[in-house]
């Protein structure tokens, strides 16, 4: 019968002994193998060999998986870092036009009021400049509620009429506007008012009305005399095919 790999071969009893050993389980001569040499290991079974364990490989997953971390963190971090550089740095300073005869000033901040959900895009924003010196009229920002987007808002500048329209008439064919429309403000109103057009990334063309009123004057004391205001309002519109 076949036998196990771990069996030993042991002699069933009443078995001769092999040759040259002892009988009735005499001691061998000397209490050693024969010959006072070591067993041999006759009569033993097949050997098994037993493998020292590898070395483990934990290690090696641990280190993998530090790995795998520091790279994806390196990898969220390279991204947010490309798509913050993407962004467009906002605006603070703009050329003032030959003809202008006021200092420009970005609009983006002073048009806060009416911006709403992205609109008017960013490129927009940047290419509107108003006159240094201009202030909004509280609780005058408009949706008139018309198309796409419709805002207006109203400001005062401490410079002349005339002053104001030469600025819009410098700053928007500046920074790409076509002015596509100018002459007397609707119903009859005083004053002057400039339309103009540009293209936006969003897709649609925006337009721009600035409506400059006549010059108002106030008290004054001193030399300066009689101060002087000059209300203007801005329009801001997204031309659709509707």
């Amino acid at each position: 019968m076949p036998r196990l790999p771990h069996d030993a071969d042991v002699a069933p009893p009443n078995a001769a002994p092999p040759n040259g050993a002892p009988a009735n389980g005499a001691a061998p001569p000397n209490g050693n193998g024969r010959n006072g040499s070591p067993p041999t290991g006759d009569g033993a079974g097949p050997e098994v060999r037993r493998e020292l364990p590898g070395p483990s490989t934990r290690p090696a997953l641990i280190v993998l998986g530090i790995a795998l971390v520091v790279l994806l963190a390196g990898g969220i971090g390279a991204a947010l870092t490309t798509s913050g550089s993407d962004a467009p740095a906002p605006v603070t300073s703009l050329p003032t036009a030959k003809g202008a005869t006021v200092t420009a000033v970005p609009g983006r901040p002073l048009l806060a009021p009416i911006v709403t959900a992205g609109s008017p895009p960013s490129d927009i924003l940047d290419a509107i400049a108003l006159p240094q010196g201009a202030t909004m009229k509280p609780g005058s920002a408009t949706d008139n509620g018309i198309g796409l987007y419709d805002h207006s808002l109203s400001f005062g500048v401490g410079v002349s009429e005339q002053r104001v329209i030469d600025f819009f008439r410098a700053e928007l064919p500046a920074f790409k506007w076509d002015i596509v429309s100018q002459g007397p403000p609707p119903h009859g109103a005083a004053g002057l008012r400039i339309v103009a057009q540009h293209p936006s990334s969003d897709g649609y063309e925006w337009e721009i009305g600035v409506t400059v009123a006549p010059t108002t004057f106030g008290s004054g004391s001193g030399s300066a005399g009689a101060s002087e205001t000059t209300p203007f309002t801005v329009r801001m519109f997204a031309v659709t095919d509707d």
